[in-house]
């Protein structure tokens, strides 16, 4: 047997230790410790005007555990044997030569401890990030009297330590008591493969398509793996040991040789033995603590007839010790923490906790009953609820990433069971990352964009390929496998590949057949409208978007309700802020909120602020909570973003020549605004020279008259102003798009405009923030528009012209009547409501010019509409439908009255 007991675990918790009484906090001051008098003295350091007494190295000693005696040790009395949580105080000696002698920016000292008999163990005593209260972890106490061994680094004294019992995460009582619905069967193997499909899966390798992945796996797993094993010492993490071990373990799955299965044993008993993470916690190391969680899971259940029970019993040990580390905690219940979002809603339980309580359910079942309820139970349903819109409340990097891991849970339990526990809806989602692409290969922006870090100004091709791999193989759908393999595949991990991929499943990578825009409906609201698929740079494409309506789900998520973006040859209007790192004052006061994004501010200088902001930005309401159930996302007022009152396109579904898009975004603010709706309509107008026009109009009423509105969008590049124009401009591939943003209403007598560039730009109403970054957005631009008149209600009426290099803009023909906004612009005709409500009363349509004009008319009340020309005649009856609240048409120049009716058009 290799396995030690390890007095000292984990980095996540919080601790404390204390000399004389038993209480439930114990203190230790250091210098009442046994000093060992060669290598360390007593000593009083002046830290910020404090006196610290301590224990130090002595001048020119060396830091570390060699060989030599402990520096100070300390005699602990604990009430009851059991795990308790250690905390040390430390300070710097000479602060200044250390940061002299830090070059990466992140200094750190660590020492060395060891409880009693168990093995030695290196912690974080003083860095950079957490200063001089480090927690160190978890002791295990199996006695009411233990004595800690310490080693101390140079240039530190330690002040004291402290202790406190470890409460573990409480389970809610419903999942005390569950009794999971699904159960692993009897037989193995269990994970990723049964015994109806490991044979299946078996067959597979001998495919064309497989011979390269295979070839691979196959030359590491007989390739035998040196790892320089001491049970005395403990280790880090080791990526390229899991690997070896998992493609070891898959190797005997698919060909039973006992051999390799055999030595994946022994090579992952001896890792999870010494494996040993600290009090490290920067880098979310919770994910390579999970993965090595997840690569013991992998042997157990693959290689289970070959591991005797004593290793299977070290092997849960080990399990039960590292999980219990994880950010979630174990029972996954810590804190705010949850399956539903944040770090939680990751690889933690939705493949490493359930790989390990589905391999070990046998001898342990209690795992699997704490598993299996938080994904069942909380995130299936409300999964159910959210994919309603096929689109990821986290974003295009965030979203990806955390349903990657999603769709483990989904494959686990599939690829177990034979049938799926996830809603089918989860099939669908994908189709987001499809429709968010640019022609540019990168994508439209939503949520934190961690992968706008790693490029500079030319954009890369975007990807998350695993996940693709997931998503297709689970869905079977050939487009998404056309998807990944433009992504390149995934080389690097050919195991995971060989489990999913169905050679039989053609990859199909012409997308040109899906319709050309997308509506994502009501639980998260927004559309995307284009003018083609092709994925070039040099692309003639125009993309646009619009978000709004439905929920708010926090953490990654913008308070960008209602905002535009536009991409004509490069980012044309869009957000100007930057995912460099979460929390600081620029991330949580420009990147993630309103003000960096295209869309309405209403500035209330007394405005509640509210989690961590400290900065009115006009914008909607900030938010990092998230609803944890359908239940609650629908009936607490504080996740209602705004409803969708009309969605449609058309006349061709695949290939629109319009698509509308108009919602209430009042809930989305706070009490501020009282009413508040903006509508989109993107004209794709089949031409070279002015590809596409996108309409916006916006109506806002504030409680008070006196707070100041802005209407705002964003670009990259200086705009210009020209012929009562607004010009955008983005280049690329040596091509230049334009847009030319005409806005009608308030007319410019009526509206100040303001240009905020540069440093300027990333500000929030006067207050600057440094952005690190050479990226475009750091030195963008803010276009702010404000009526010159104070008054509660005001309206905004734009016309976007997306228009080739030096082409000229086409003649905007607009008019006011009626309640209603009617804009003629090339051989199209739009009549928008210009009121709140849904129009219900008469009104006069009037269409100009030689030649037949295609004509939409939007926010109609639903039922039958009629329109009748001059001479009275009806020519058009249309039933117009619930949620869609549209008519179109193509007429000849005349004027024509558009009622409620059902006339008979003659024949």
């Amino acid at each position: 047997m290799w396995h030690k007991t390890i007095g000292i675990t984990a980095f996540m918790v919080s601790a404390f230790i204390s000399f004389g009484q038993q209480k439930e906090e114990q203190i230790y001051p250091l210098r009442k410790g046994k000093i060992n008098s060669e290598t360390a003295i007593r000593k009083k350091v002046l830290e910020e005007g404090k006196e610290r007494n301590g224990v130090a190295l002595r001048d020119g000693d060396v830091g570390g555990a060699a060989s030599r005696q402990a520096d100070v040790v300390v005699e602990i009395t604990v009430p009851e044997p059991g795990t308790y949580v250690l905390t040390a105080e430390s300070v710097p000696i000479d602060s200044e030569a250390l940061r002299q002698a830090d070059t990466t920016g992140m200094l750190t000292l660590k020492g060395w401890f060891q409880l009693g008999t168990s093995r030695r163990t290196q912690r974080i005593v003083f860095d950079s990030f957490k200063g001089e209260v480090q927690e160190l972890g978890k002791f295990d106490f199996f006695n009411t009297h233990e004595k800690l061994n310490i080693w101390l680094p140079n240039n530190l004294l330690m002040h004291r330590l402290s202790l406190k019992p470890y409460t573990a995460p409480v389970a809610p009582p419903e999942a005390e008591d569950y009794t999971p619905s699904v159960r692993p069967p009897s037989g193995r193997p269990r994970l990723w493969v049964n015994q109806e499909s490991l044979p299946v899966v078996r067959k597979r390798l001998e495919a064309a398509e497989h011979q390269d992945a295979w070839r691979k796996v196959k030359a590491n797993a007989l390739k035998p793996y040196r790892f320089d094993f001491d049970v005395d010492q403990e280790m880090f993490y080791d990526e390229k040991l899991e690997q070896a071990i998992e493609q070891k373990a898959f190797y005997y799955l698919m060909t039973e040789d006992k051999t390799v299965g055999e030595e994946a044993v022994d090579l992952a008993g001896k890792y999870l033995s010494v494996l040993e993470f600290g009090n490290v916690s920067y880098g979310d190391i919770t994910r390579e603590l999970g993965r090595a969680i997840y690569t013991g899971a992998l042997v157990y259940d693959w290689c289970y007839d070959l591991i005797d029970d004593p290793t299977k019993a070290s092997m849960r040990k080990d399990f039960k010790r590292l999980v219990r580390d994880m950010e979630i905690g174990w029972p996954p219940f810590f804190g705010i923490e949850s399956i539903v979002n944040g770090h939680g809603n990751e690889a933690q339980i939705c493949r490493d906790m359930l790989s390990w309580s589905l391999a070990v359910y046998d001898e342990d079942p209690e795992p699997y009953k704490y598993v299996s309820y938080t994904i069942l139970e909380q995130l299936v349903p409300m999964r159910k609820f959210e994919y309603q819109s096929p689109r990821h409340n986290q974003g295009v990097d965030y979203g990806a990433y955390r349903f990657g891991w999603e769709m483990h849970a989904a494959w686990l339990y599939y690829r177990m069971l034979g049938y799926p526990v996830f809603d089918d809806n989860i099939k669908d989602l994908p189709y987001y990352w499809l429709y968010m692409r640019l022609p540019d290969g990168y994508m439209l922006r939503d949520g934190d964009m961690f992968s706008a870090k790693s490029f500079g100004k030319q954009a890369p091709y975007w990807k998350q390929p695993q996940t693709m791999l997931l998503c297709y193989a689970y869905a079977k759908d050939p487009l998404l496998k056309g998807e990944f393999e433009r992504q390149g595949g995934l080389p690097d991990n050919p195991v995971l590949f060989l489990l999913l991929d169905d050679p039989a499943l053609k990859a199909n990578s012409d997308v040109s057949g899906l319709p050309l825009t997308k509506d994502f409906g009501n639980v998260l609201g927004g559309m995307i409208a284009r003018t083609g698929w092709e994925s070039d740079s040099a692309s003639n494409n125009v993309v646009a978007e619009l978000k709004g309506g439905g929920y708010h789900f926090g953490n990654h998520q913008h308070a960008d309700a209602g905002a535009l973006q536009l991409y004509f040859r490069g980012m044309q209007v869009g957000d100007l802020g930057l995912y460099l790192s979460y929390g600081p004052p620029y991330d949580f006061e420009f990147n993630k909120r309103s003000i960096s994004h295209s869309m309405m501010l209403l500035y209330d200088p007394d405005e509640t602020l509210r989690f961590r902001s400290r900065f009115r930005d006009g914008g909607s309401r900030f938010s990092q909570r998230f609803p944890r159930t359908p239940e609650e996302a629908r009936t607490d007022p504080w996740f209602d973003y705004g409803s969708v009152i009309s969605s449609d396109f058309g006349p061709s579904n695949v290939h629109p020549a319009y698509s509308y898009f108009d919602v209430d975004l009042t809930a989305a603010y706070s009490e501020k605004m009282r009413q508040y709706r903006r509508t989109f309509c993107f004209l794709n107008l089949d031409r070279e020279d002015v590809p596409a026009v996108v309409i916006l109009a916006d109506d806002m009423e504030s409680a008070d008259p006196d707070f100041k509105k802005y209407w705002q969008i964003n670009t990259l590049n200086p705009p210009a102003q020209e012929n009562g124009h607004m010009i955008l401009y983005s280049t690329l591939a040596g091509k230049t798009g334009k847009t030319y943003v005409n806005m009608l209403v308030p007319k410019a007598e009526d509206r100040a405009t303001t240009v905020l560039s540069g440093a300027k730009a990333n500000s929030t109403f006067g207050t600057e923030f440094k952005v690190a970054s050479d990226r475009a957005e750091a030195n963008g631009h803010r276009i702010m528009v404000s009526p010159k008149s104070l008054r509660a209600r005001d309206r905004f009426f734009t016309v976007f012209q997306l228009v080739d290099e030096d082409a000229a803009p086409l003649p905007v023909d607009f008019e006011e009547r009626d309640g209603r906004y009617q804009v003629a612009i090339g051989d199209r005709v739009v009549s928008m409501q210009a009121d709140t409500e849904l129009c219900g009363d008469q009104f006069t349509l009037s269409v100009n010019g030689s030649g037949r004009k295609q004509v939409l008319l939007t926010g109609l009340q639903p039922g039958f509409w009629q329109m009748t020309n001059e001479q009275g005649t009806v020519i058009v009856v249309h039933d117009v439908k619930p949620g869609k609240n549209t008519l179109a048409a193509e007429l000849s120049a005349g004027t024509y009255t558009v009622s409620r009716g059902r006339g008979v058009v003659p024949e």
